[in-house]
């Protein structure tokens, strides 16, 4: 049969299976016989592809093919950095593994041999992966057809360590090895390859990192040279970074097979973008580039809903969008962040937490609508809802039972048709308001076409699906328990009834799909929000119905949903800069946005980066460089010179001196400049090669939205030297006066680059010592960002130096046992504060103890529960109970304190000794309306907030004063300075305060 001819019957058989789709019909026999045509085609040099592309769920587009074809071509690619990673970038639930699975399957028609692919360190993640491979590829069995061209094996490694894999199998089918980012599972990997089964180290390999920026990455503080005090007890000397367990496995075994290549896939790459560039080395071994060469954009397709319409649509008030978002107070999340009898008793009644009340409300009714409507249809539905507040699953159990209260109220006064009860009438009236008005505009806007049933029919539905419980509540904070949830076809959540409540934390982020999700309930509100751990959490994300849409809420506090709107802004400018092309230019230096109230991810994951934060008018420079002779660099400086000079604006300078000059010149400038600059061993200044890269970088990213153009500024005849008196290289070469002050001026919608020629002559110090220069004439350029430039972090390429981050702290603590010392960040100057090394002192350091720092302060029993030292006689609120005055809880029995002023490598450390432990004081604060801490031993100033309004069943409100919550604050007694250093190489994990 002709390729023509088996192309029109494919394409019939298509249609006809299109048809059968619509009318929900049968089409397997069909799907069989489409399948058949494809691997009987003789000319496809791509069966697996192909038919992977045919039988895809929706049609695949122009543009997944594009990302599909051009991400294969650039993991098989021979070029010298091959062996770098390729990452695949895609929104949250956007369809990132459908596009793996066609890029593994076009892989297999090239080159691969086998498909290992790194699941979340989660069983319900290795087992979700193993069901939708084995759906997805099911047309690749194992089969009796001779003229099926393809068979794809799919294992988890688990199944597999022991016994291994038959050669022969290997060699005549293509191989898929699930392996879970967990030590044994990747120890096994490992074994399986060097040991069970060596020949797989000949075979062409495929790594897929599934969430590659999860645990695949992370570094660790090694503790080296430790030694024993007098009583036995360890001492660290010093330290040195290295990988984490896992990181270390994966990068063992990306070093085992002879052919292998990397493909990273996430949503939230920001981790991954901050690596260094190429090889590292840690502890003297060598260990493998980790930073995308390569970055491949999953496209959005047509049912996508993400942050574009849950942060920047939702403004518009014209559209259904904008009653996506309801706004809950931060007294009802922390009412949900620890147990309160007091809850269960008032329930319905209590003001606190009437936002969770009005969130069950509304996702009762909003099931009940899309029920209706589906019905009318001719088929069934079943909902979802989320509540994510917190991690421990203590508080889920706690949130559980709040929940589970709320909707016994409700049941009670909807189901018995109790009239009386304003609180939640008042609630169901607003509910069905806000759900008549989104609908109304999603019809205008031809979203939907579906009209909102009358509230009679929804009321008798809420009746039915209550009094019938047609809900179900569940707790999901285990793998077990998401494991036995798994629907065995999709691998989503299995929806067991109408309506489906899961409660839970992380357990419930990156990878689960929840379906037809209309409630979405979160409040983690940590200091500081760690953006690719935030924007795993947002599962509401996804491809959504526009009728589910229509009736689906998002609820949060007003400072979590900025927040989340900030991150949206962040990750569509990091999107865009790929859409752009950006990735291409050079230097090539990914830009990843950066807030001050948000992290771009945990610090353990770039402890080895030199990342550089771009803010507004910061300045950037090279330092500490040394210049060619004046006969070598002679001809390149009368080069600059020239350019300078003839630039197509020079003449039109402005009274300080200010033209403008477009990028392409300053970057032909900088690169002659960069090449009369000399860094070697002589000079001890390679480590500061990387100082004109960083300027390009910042330059590259300023530039993007400045119109490829700078104001420029030539000054002359200078004369600065090239160390100080101190022995630092100058850092300053711009005169304040002049220059700096008059370049902050203009550098509001376009960065300023100075080009500072310098005289360049030697200097001698009273030692003899060259101060100065080389004798020639050099340019020593200045950058400064823009007043209007949207902040950024990025990182470089270290070189070949290692990144062994040395600490010593041994004079410091030597002789002490660590576990009696309690390291903590101070704001200000120590020596100030408490005195010159030495000095006894009768002072105070406090600090107040939180349920985010509390382990820090207080002992904990073998059950991980706070040691109560004092009998709680009132009602229990954890860390924050009252107890009338008396402190409930055992305090950790430090007798040190090391203080540190800064966060980095510049900062002070002072030891303190502390006085006993029995004369500390702790002091209860309550805190007032104003937000002001008030001392409680002071009995005019006992002062507490109203915390609660109760609500009554007509809708009266009043307040209710809780005289049982407060906050302690430690006050440690210090005796005196034990020792004091200035500028200590520090590497502590950052504390909370």
């Amino acid at each position: 049969m002709t390729t023509q001819e088996n192309q029109q019957k494919i394409t019939t058989l298509q249609q006809m299976i299109a048809m059968a789709e619509a009318n929900g019909l049968p089409v397997d026999d069909l799907r069989r016989q489409l399948n058949e045509l494809i691997s009987s085609d003789v000319n496809s040099k791509t069966p697996i592809y192909d038919t992977l592309k045919i039988n895809a769920p929706f049609p695949i587009t122009d543009e997944k093919k594009k990302c599909v074809e051009e991400t294969v071509e650039q993991l098989l690619s021979d070029a010298p950095n091959a062996e770098e990673p390729v990452l695949l970038l895609g929104k949250i639930q956007c369809g990132k593994t459908d596009t793996f699975e066609n890029i593994i399957g076009l892989a297999f028609d090239k080159k691969i041999d086998i498909a290992v692919v790194f699941t979340k360190g989660t069983k319900p993640l290795t087992e979700q992966t193993l069901m939708r491979m084995k759906k997805d590829y099911r047309f690749f069995e194992s089969s009796d057809n001779l003229r099926q061209k393809a068979t794809i094996d799919i294992h988890d490694i688990m199944d597999i360590y022991k016994r291994g894999l038959k050669e022969v199998n290997v060699n005549n089918h293509k191989t898929v090895i699930v392996c879970k980012k967990q030590a044994t599972n990747l120890e096994h990997l490992i074994d399986l390859f060097q040991k069970v089964n060596p020949f797989l180290k000949k075979k062409n390999v495929l790594i897929v990192d599934d969430e590659a920026d999860f645990a695949s990455r992370n570094y660790t503080v090694a503790r080296l040279n430790v030694k024993n005090d007098r009583e036995g007890n360890p001492i660290i000397q010093d330290r040195e970074l290295a990988m984490a367990k896992i990181s270390q496995q994966i990068d063992e075994f990306r070093k085992v097979p002879e052919y292998c290549r990397y493909l990273q896939v996430t949503a939230t790459p920001y981790c991954l973008y901050l690596q260094p560039d190429g090889l590292l080395y840690l502890q003297g071994d060598k260990v493998m580039s980790f930073k995308p060469r390569f970055t491949s954009l999953v496209p959005i397709h047509s049912k996508y809903v993400g942050g574009e319409e849950y942060f920047v649509k939702s403004q518009n008030p014209c559209s259904m969008y904008s009653h996506l978002f309801h706004s809950v107070s931060q007294k009802c999340i922390d009412v949900l962040g620890h147990a309160d009898q007091r809850y269960l008793k008032s329930s319905v009644s209590s003001g606190n937490i009437y936002g969770l009340t009005t969130t069950l409300v509304s996702y009762f009714m909003a099931t009940v609508i899309r029920k209706i409507q589906r019905e009318r249809d001719g088929f069934a539905y079943k909902s979802s809802a989320l509540i994510h507040v917190e991690i421990s699953k203590h508080n889920h159990e706690w949130q559980y039972k709040i929940v589970e209260r709320l909707v016994n109220d409700l049941k009670e006064c909807i189901v018995n048709e109790d009239n009386s009860d304003m609180r939640i009438l008042n609630a169901l009236e607003c509910a069905y308001n806000d759900f008549q008005e989104s609908n109304r505009k999603a019809i205008e806007e031809k979203l939907i076409i579906s009209e909102i049933p009358s509230k009679e029919d929804v009321m008798k539905g809420m009746k039915s699906l209550l009094k019938n419980k047609e809900y179900h509540i569940q707790v999901v904070n285990s793998d077990e328990q998401v494991v036995n949830l798994l629907d065995e076809k999709t691998g989503e959540l299995k929806l067991q009834t109408t309506a489906n409540i899961f409660i839970g934390g992380n357990i419930l982020d990156r990878g689960i799909t929840i379906k037809n999700m209309l409630c979405f309930f979160y409040g983690r509100n940590p200091k500081k929000f760690q953006q690719d751990t935030v924007l795993q959490h947002a599962r509401m994300y996804g491809a959504r119905d526009k009728e589910d849409m229509a009736v689906t809420r998002f609820h949060t506090t007003d400072r979590i949903y900025g927040i989340l709107a900030r991150m949206n802004e962040l990750d569509n400018q990091l999107r865009q800069w790929f859409i752009d092309g950006k990735d291409k230019t050079e230097p090539n230096a990914v830009f990843v946005g950066y807030d001050a109230d948000i992290k771009p991810c945990a610090s353990q994951k770039i402890k080895v980066s030199d990342t550089i934060v771009l803010t507004k008018q910061k300045m950037f420079l090279p330092k500490g460089f040394w210049t060619g002779s004046k006969t070598k660099i002679q001809g390149t400086i009368d080069k600059i010179d020239k350019l300078i000079l003839s630039s197509p604006n020079y003449k039109a300078q402005d009274k300080n001196g200010f033209f403008t000059i477009s990028k392409s010149e300053v970057v032909e400038i900088l690169t002659l400049i960069e090449s009369t600059y000399v860094y070697d061993d002589d000079h001890n200044n390679k480590e500061r090669k990387n100082d004109m890269k960083e300027l390009r970088c910042a330059l590259e990213y300023c530039t993007n939205t400045s119109g490829d153009t700078l104001l420029a500024l030539q000054r002359t005849n200078r004369e600065m030297n090239r160390i100080r008196e101190n022995g630092g290289w100058i850092d300053a070469p711009g005169d304040g006066r002049t220059d700096i002050q008059p370049s902050r001026i203009v550098a509001i919608d376009k960065p300023v680059i100075m080009f500072i020629k310098q005289k360049g002559a030697a200097r001698k110090n009273e030692l003899g010592e060259n101060i100065g220069w080389n004798n020639a004439p050099f340019y020593w350029p200045l950058f400064m960002t823009q007043e209007n430039v949207e902040p950024t972090m990025f990182a470089i390429n270290q070189g070949d130096a290692g990144l062994a981050s040395v600490i010593d702290l041994s004079d410091m603590l030597d002789g002490i046992n660590q576990t009696e010392v309690l390291s903590l960040t101070f704001k200000g100057d120590l020596e100030s504060a408490f005195g010159k090394e030495g000095t006894e002192i009768e002072s105070e350091e406090s600090r107040g103890i939180t349920k985010n720092n509390a382990s820090r302060y207080l002992e904990k029993d073998e059950n991980g529960e706070f040691v109560i030292a004092k009998k709680i006689t009132t009602i229990n609120h954890g860390v924050y109970t009252y107890n009338e005055g008396v402190f409930p809880f055992k305090l950790k029995n430090y007798k040190y304190m090391l203080l540190r002023n800064k966060r980095n490598v510049h900062a002070d450390v002072m030891l303190l000794e502390l006085d006993s432990v029995d004369n500390w004081i702790m002091n209860p604060l309550f805190e007032i309306e104003d937000g002001n801490l008030m001392d409680a031993y002071n009995p005019e100033n006992i002062l507490v907030s109203v915390t609660d309004t109760l609500i009554d069943k007509n809708g009266m409100e009043s307040d209710y004063i809780e005289k049982d919550i407060c906050q302690w604050q430690i006050l440690f007694k210090v005796k005196r300075v034990l020792k004091f250093r200035k500028h200590v190489s520090v590497n502590m994990e950052d504390e909370e305060e």
